[in-house]
């Protein structure tokens, strides 16, 4: 079956590295006036959310989840720390998107992958895998609510110095707490043994990938 115009749907054309939208390309900064009662009072305080998951109308829209890449999660290296001139070949990220739909009090998450397997100057064409990780995460207390392991290989043919491989994820499932899923959760994913410091905190480990478009249900 030939899922490349399934793939092309899917995908959003954004790389890692080509991120530059709004506000934040310019360098300004949005502000709003505060409520004048604030200067004595306070200000009016915003109503806490609840945790509990609601249930959703029929057809509701979700503004789904950003997707995050930790720092070095990226590419996948092997052998592990190898200096560059022992390298036998990367796997890397190059594609991200998401699609989320609401079923019942769940928001269903769908994430697609695009990478590349490249040969370093050690290695021979062949095929070549890595371990990747795709995860929800609760951004108030940073649980993992949701996570899968996928195993992912890329072939090299002789002649050639890369391949590709593709995966779209089974759904991960998250409470659907209202419309604006994105301030509740985010998006992990990342190659299991890649370089990131473990030791670092996670705050300053990740970083945030480019904000992608969702992908329309078929």
């Amino acid at each position: 079956m030939d899922t490349r115009p399934m793939m092309r749907r899917f995908f959003a054309i954004l790389s890692i590295s080509g991120v530059a939208t709004g506000l934040a390309a310019s360098g300004a900064r949005a502000f709003d006036l505060p409520n004048p009662l604030s200067v004595f009072d306070g200000g009016e305080k915003e109503p806490q959310k609840s945790d509990r998951p609601v249930q959703a109308a029929p057809g509701a829209a979700v503004d789904c989840p950003e997707i995050l890449v930790d720092t070095g999660a990226a590419t996948l290296r092997v052998p592990p720390g190898a200096d560059n001139s022992s390298v036998r070949y990367q796997l890397s990220l190059s594609h991200l998107a998401r699609e989320c739909t609401v079923s019942g009090d769940q928001i269903l998450i769908k994430v697609g992958v695009e990478g590349a397997a490249v040969l370093g100057p050690s290695g021979q064409p062949g095929s070549f895998s890595g371990a990747l990780k795709i995860a929800a995460r609760r951004q108030k207390d940073e649980s993992i609510l949701a996570s899968k392991t996928y195993h992912v290989s890329a072939s090299v043919p002789a002649g050639a110095a890369r391949g590709e491989f593709r995966v779209i994820s089974e759904p991960l499932a998250v409470p659907y707490l209202g419309a604006q899923a994105a301030d509740d959760y985010e998006i992990l994913v990342g190659f299991e043994g890649g370089a990131a410091d473990k030791s670092a905190p996670a705050q300053k480990r990740r970083k945030r990938h480019a904000r992608t478009t969702e992908a329309s249900p078929d």
